[in-house]
């Protein structure tokens, strides 16, 4: 062999199996070595591990990625916003947490490649597990002591926590179609208060008789996926009632005989149909009642109130549009007008009376 030659040295992993196999294991103070570097291995593979773990589970490591904006500001924007978002997302659990986490590395692809869907959506909705962490099954009433709300009889019937509470967490983004690739910019805490209302995030009663009215007809809607977790705009094909049916087959024709009735007081424990409603000749002379006390017409007969799956928005025009200051309003016919030209409760009999009758969306 030359001077100038080198002798090529066995990788690593040889050396120590070489150096392993020279130690006599036969002495004691050898095995005491052995199991104090064993030790101290574990120690240290453990408190990284935890350390990952705990640093991954904050929210402002979820927020690092551009495409979290929409999900990281409705969060912050609503009442789970003091709860991190693996406390929902992640049931609980250590294996539950380590499965949680390999799964998410796929996430992390996706951001580094840019390969991620459009718009981001849940593949499968967060089990009940998660949301009885903190919140009892026994709640019978609403905290302001007006709303019927037996959950531990829909438990029971398998209709799961996110069947009603959708909205809950990120106020229907992916519904309202404003969480796509090209709004994410739009998303910052200065623009929460317009984007984040509560027609998105409280259960409405469009919830409530769309699916009591499905149980009247024999159906269990929760037990369809799409039906319960939050899909696209349009991307839902099963049977969802629109406002205007529910004026027409769920006002107008309730069956008292139905196994759920859709009456006012089945849910509400104060509030029914107004008195002056009833009356015979309401359809001919609420125009003067609408005048007066506009703002009261729209508290019930607002088109969001009643609807399941809410219309696509633009994320622009909700910015720049102007919201009516109704706790102000002053009896003004030109806002009436305005109103029942755009209020579908309203077109559904005007259309109905005088077919000549064009909405003025301007």
């Amino acid at each position: 062999m030359g001077k100038d030659e080198k002798v090529k040295k066995p990788f690593l992993v040889k050396r120590i199996r070489r150096r392993l196999r020279q130690i006599n294991w036969s002495d004691p103070i050898n095995k005491w070595k052995l199991l104090f570097f064993s030790v101290v291995a574990f120690v240290m593979i453990a408190g990284f591990s935890y350390g990952a773990i705990a640093a991954t589970s904050t929210t402002s490591f979820c927020s690092s990625c551009h495409e979290m904006s929409p999900e990281y500001v409705s969060h912050i924007s609503t009442t789970h916003s003091e709860i991190k978002c693996t406390a929902c997302h992640i049931e609980p659990g250590f294996t539950s947490t380590i499965l949680g986490k390999l799964a998410a590395t796929k996430e992390v692809y996706r951001h580094v490649t840019r390969t991620q869907p459009n718009p981001i959506t849940l593949p499968k909705a967060m089990r009940d597990v998660v949301c009885l962490e903190c919140h009892s099954p026994n709640r019978v009433v609403s905290a302001t002591d007006n709303l019927i709300e037996d959950h531990d009889v829909h438990l029971e019937q398998g209709i799961s926590c996110v069947t009603c509470h959708s909205g809950v967490a990120h106020a229907k983004m992916v519904e309202r179609g404003i969480n796509t690739n090209d709004t994410y910019d739009y998303w910052t805490v200065e623009n929460a208060d317009k984007l984040i209302t509560r027609d998105y995030v409280k259960t409405n009663m469009g919830t409530c008789i769309d699916c009591h009215y499905q149980v009247n007809q024999g159906l269990k809607p929760w037990e369809d996926k799409n039906y319960i977790i939050a899909v696209p705009p349009n991307a839902f094909e099963g049977p969802i009632l629109t406002s205007s049916e529910v004026f027409e087959t769920v006002i107008r024709t309730a069956n008292k005989d139905d196994k759920i009735s859709m009456e006012c007081q089945t849910c509400h424990i104060e509030m029914k149909i107004p008195t002056h409603h009833e009356q015979t000749d309401w359809n001919e002379n609420h125009g003067e009642y609408a005048r007066k006390q506009l703002e009261q017409c729209i508290t019930c007969h607002d088109e969001n109130n009643w609807v399941k799956r809410v219309q696509p928005q633009s994320i622009e025009e909700i910015l720049e549009a102007k919201e009516m200051a109704w706790d102000n309003y002053v009896p003004n016919i030109e806002v009436v007008q305005r109103e029942a030209a755009n209020t579908v409760f309203c077109l559904t009999c005007h259309i109905e009376k005088n077919p000549d009758f064009v909405p003025n969306n301007e």
